[in-house]
């Protein structure tokens, strides 16, 4: 048996750094990502994998985030998701964007429903 190290393509690299981040414990994985972006040290592979599993994470933990108004919460859900970033809170009718990775909502963001 050889002793050959062979480098993992970039893929391969976003893929593990996805499975980390998705397999987080719920709550824990801003830790994890950080730990995470240490050990990659690579930045550009790090963005890739974050970008793709925290929006996952988060709906699948319905994880719930403050408008910075105070006037209410987003629960982030397959349910109240408009589109990529866009979520409402149907108590105030609030459209809220939101920042999957820092899991915060955008202060300029907020918008009344179309509905």
């Amino acid at each position: 048996m050889a002793d050959e190290e062979t480098e993992l393509s970039e893929k391969q690299k976003i893929d593990i750094a996805k499975w980390f981040l998705l397999n987080s414990p719920p709550g824990e994985i801003q830790y994890v990502a950080k730990d995470l972006r240490s050990v990659l040290s690579d930045e550009n592979v790090y963005r890739m994998a974050a970008s793709e599993a925290f929006p996952l994470y988060n709906k699948a933990h319905m994880i719930c985030l403050q408008l910075p108004d105070r006037s209410g919460d987003v629960l982030v859900t397959s349910f109240s998701e408009i589109d990529k970033n866009d979520y409402l809170d149907p108590r105030t009718a609030q459209v809220a964007i939101l920042d999957h990775v820092k899991q915060g909502v955008q202060r300029e963001s907020l918008r009344s429903s179309p509905h």
